[in-house]
């Protein structure tokens, strides 16, 4: 991702996050997990939060806390336009207990010791405060710099300094077969009019397919679930 991108551009980048398109080979998993993201946010005591978000050049989930929200601070290792400080999520360079609310949403993959990362922002929550947190479980490596895919398990590990902790995969695995196969198409077509084409054919069907046959669970088996989000309490 480039530093010079203008406000609008980074705002058309959240918007593309937060109300993905069908046209989107991950359409199923940013629709469910704006909806996981909202529903939590709603449970989340206090009017003035401190909130901070680790991966925030662009910061697509913001709008779900409304009016709510005193202080937002953006921590990113690449600067932008809406990134308030530049740093590692692994050493945050912030005193102790003074968020309300930290989000991470697709960074922890990123962090090579991310039990560090979250003791860090263990520290740096206010007692009874909450991460939220999105991570990738079954999902084609986008980068090099990529560390890690999570499991439940593994995830109750990583955030074993929270008192509670609760993890929701983001599509069962037929949202996950589903999206698992769009993405696959993206990668596999040779060239950028191929891709095109795909993008308005066979995504949207292959969308339309996985949101109706998870709506009507006809499972509920989450073991190729592409993401979870997890919240954990202090």
């Amino acid at each position: 991702m480039k530093e010079n991108y203008s406000h609008a551009e980074l705002q058309k980048l959240a918007k593309e996050r937060l109300w993905p398109s069908l046209t989107n080979p991950s359409y199923l998993v940013q629709r469910r997990r704006r909806q996981i993201l909202q529903k939590w946010i709603g449970t989340i005591p206090g009017t003035r939060l401190s909130v901070l978000d680790i991966g925030g050049r662009y910061q697509p989930y913001r709008p779900l806390f409304g009016g709510r929200v005193a202080n937002y601070v953006a921590l990113d290792v690449l600067p932008t336009r809406l990134v308030s400080v530049v740093g590692d999520g692994q050493k945050l360079p912030f005193k102790s207990e003074s968020f309300d609310m930290v989000i991470a949403t697709g960074v922890f993959e990123y962090f090579a010791e991310p039990r560090r990362a979250a003791e860090e922002v263990h520290r740096v929550l206010k007692t009874g405060g909450h991460l939220m947190l999105s991570v990738a479980s079954i999902y084609p490596r986008v980068v090099d710099d990529e560390h890690w895919r999570f499991l439940p398990a593994g995830l109750k590990f990583v955030l074993a300094p929270f008192a509670r902790v609760t993890i929701v995969p983001e599509v069962a695995s037929v949202g996950g077969f589903f999206r698992m196969m769009a993405t696959s198409i993206i990668i596999f077509a040779k060239y950028d009019s191929l891709r095109e084409f795909f993008r308005y054919t066979a995504i949207p069907l292959m969308n339309l397919a996985g949101l109706a046959l998870d709506r009507n669970s006809i499972s509920n088996n989450d073991q190729i679930a592409g993401n979870y989000c997890a919240l954990a309490e202090k």
